[in-house]
């Protein structure tokens, strides 16, 4: 007698910005370190956090996805998700609030492609996926690390 197999569990970080919740796969992600405060080369108006030697660049995400210019939210975070890349420029999300690490079946997250006939209104998600917790009904969107790191990059090379 054959069980149905048990679906393949994926592992990720969630964490809320502005009203959304959004998912990094563990495997994009070196390390989440409580961020030092601004005294202590934590984050500056400059969009960097000094961690020992390691001078890490931030993303942005209440900017980008709340147009706050001034994102009064970055420089109050108090957590830094550092993000496994294979350049060597270290780069960082940085957060209010402790990420959770969680678990959910690899097809509970379905791709926003042209493929699939939706033109995604920000390239910066790559998958969507709602998940019922115990009571709620949650909608998780996948970062899309590659092409926030290509617009970040360009617009610091066009002086944004």
């Amino acid at each position: 007698m054959h069980s149905d197999p048990s679906p393949e569990l994926k592992k990720y970080i969630s964490f809320q910005v502005a009203s959304y919740w959004y998912v990094i796969p563990v495997t994009e992600i070196l390390k989440v370190v409580n961020c030092p405060p601004p005294s202590q080369g934590g984050v500056v108006g400059l969009g960097v956090v000094q961690l020992g030697p390691h001078t890490i660049q931030l993303l942005d995400l209440y900017q980008l996805f709340e147009g706050d210019a001034a994102s009064r939210a970055t420089l109050e975070s108090t957590y830094l998700i550092v993000l496994q890349r294979q350049e060597s420029t270290l780069w960082g999300i940085t957060l209010g609030t402790p990420p959770d690490l969680i678990e959910l079946p690899a097809s509970d997250l379905k791709s926003v492609t042209l493929a699939n006939h939706i033109i995604p209104q920000n390239p910066w998600i790559s998958h969507v996926g709602v998940v019922v917790e115990q009571t709620c009904k949650r909608t998780y969107l996948q970062l899309n690390l590659e092409a926030l790191l290509q617009q970040k990059v360009e617009q610091s090379v066009h002086g944004r």
